[in-house]
């Protein structure tokens, strides 16, 4: 397939439970059938071997990751069920959300002036799943914040976040709250808007789709850029 993003690499734990979730979720099959399918698919894509000699022992321990997460169902002995949402996983509370640093986050751009910001990041493993189904929208939080230069995200804590966000774009303007609900709405007029994820900031889109709106709503904003 194109843009396999494991190519030229050995098959790991990480990269075997993504695989699983990629290829069989939803199915209820054997764990032999797993091992031979992930390896198979692998290699066909460029993927090199595993440096670990007990494959299947590599497979059956990324099941039992997955069952951890909730991801994955032991039901008879040798049979698994897969069964993980596409939605983020993200625990929202009061507790677990801090206040960060833009400078101290991984953003790609940042544009616009004024006190507040809007933006949108996303996990990186979420992008490469929809990629390889040939997709081109994925899980997108679009959010905001009433001050500069701190940005309201979740808590880097491996129980708030499935991995380390990337910070696509960061909007600053005067008036946060009106440009974050223009974009909700216009996302939600094209449903796009997340109906099963945690609060009401998660979109199935794209950065460039947002970038297209903010600049419709607001030509101006993104020329100017800090």
């Amino acid at each position: 397939m194109e843009n396999y993003q494991f190519t030229k690499l050995p098959i790991t734990p990480s990269i075997i439970e993504f695989l699983i979730i990629y290829l069989f979720n939803g199915q209820t099959l054997k764990r032999d059938d797993i091992v031979n399918k992930i390896l198979d698919f692998h290699t066909a894509n460029g993927g090199l071997k595993p440096e670990a000699q007990d494959f299947p022992r590599s497979v059956k321990k990324a099941l039992a990751r997955l069952q951890a997460k909730g991801h994955a169902s032991n039901k008879s002995y040798g049979f698994w069920e897969l069964h993980k949402s596409d939605s983020p996983e993200i625990k929202e509370s009061e507790e677990e959300t801090t206040e960060v640093i833009i400078d101290d986050i991984p953003t790609h751009e940042i544009y616009g002036e004024g006190k507040n910001a809007v933006y949108l990041y996303y996990f990186n493993n979420y992008k490469s799943f929809s990629l390889m189904k040939g997709e081109s929208n994925w899980p997108c939080k679009i959010g905001r914040t009433d001050r500069d230069p701190l940005i309201r995200i979740l808590s880097q804590s491996s129980t708030a976040l499935p991995e380390k966000p990337t910070i696509e774009f960061i909007i600053k303007t005067e008036d946060s709250a009106l440009l974050e609900t223009m974009i909700h709405s216009i996302l939600k007029v094209r449903n796009r808007y997340i109906q099963d994820s945690p609060g009401t900031e998660w979109f199935n889109t794209n950065p460039t789709e947002v970038l297209e709106i903010i600049n419709f709503v607001n030509n101006n904003i993104l020329l100017k850029t800090k």
